[in-house]
């Protein structure tokens, strides 16, 4: 009897450890990519084509670019869930790569927090027949592609200058670079509770100022601050 639930504790321990692998990836062609888990690897059609891919910070997507040749400059096509993507190709279906409805560049997704957050950009006005372009952070929810709106969330209807008071409350429009996201940047929290729409590394001494909290959709509190500290709580506990 002991023999077979110490069996039965190590074929438990074994298919966790089978299920709890990371996914990890590798573009073979323009459409295909190489899914590896564990010892086992597949190669996966996807149905259109990238030009390159990265992950998300929490590495559970995939986050996928074309290069566009008129603007010089690589636009974010879309994104998968790495599990769904192994899934689809162990049955020999084609990868599907979700699409952001508005076109818009994703930083980052949340698997935890079920939210992404995009960098957005759209035309407006400033009287007569004159249109500027405007970028801004915009957070969604992942299943839905619903925007949370935030003090700093931009409308269409915006004045300009009620939008560069919005920009300021995350220090400012343009202060991260779309077009080459650092592995050292973080944008949201590990458990999925805060985001940094700017990005932050955790070489910064006060990292806790560029904090807000998705629940209550505030900038986190000095209290809030004051226990994290008191707690010992690191920028690599929340975000690393």
């Amino acid at each position: 009897m002991i023999k077979k639930n110490i069996l039965g504790i190590f074929l438990s321990l074994a298919l966790s450890a089978c299920f709890s692998q990371e996914i990890s990836a590798s573009k073979t062609s323009s459409q295909t990519l190489t899914l590896k888990k564990g010892e086992k690897s597949l190669s996966c059609t996807s149905e259109v084509s990238f030009e390159s891919f990265r992950y998300s910070g929490d590495r559970r997507f995939l986050l996928f670019e074309y290069f566009n040749k008129q603007l010089k400059t690589p636009l974010f096509l879309g994104f998968l869930k790495l599990s769904d993507a192994y899934n689809r190709c162990n049955n020999n279906s084609k990868i599907k790569i979700n699409r952001e409805p508005a076109g818009a560049n994703i930083l980052d997704i949340s698997e935890a927090g079920k939210i992404y957050l995009t960098y957005q950009e759209d035309m407006y006005s400033m009287g007569g027949s004159a249109l500027h372009a405007r970028t801004y952070i915009a957070v969604k929810r992942l299943d839905t592609s619903k925007e949370i709106f935030f003090p700093f969330s931009v409308r269409r209807r915006d004045s300009e200058r009620l939008i560069m008071k919005k920009l300021d409350l995350i220090g400012g429009p343009n202060l991260i670079d779309i077009t080459k996201i650092p592995g050292e940047t973080h944008i949201i929290s590990k458990d999925g509770k805060y985001i940094v729409p700017l990005g932050i590394s955790c070489s910064s001494e006060e990292f806790y100022k560029g904090v807000w909290n998705v629940e209550t959709k505030k900038k986190i509190s000095e209290k809030e601050i004051d226990e994290l500290i008191r707690k010992g709580v690191r920028c690599e506990d929340m975000f690393g």
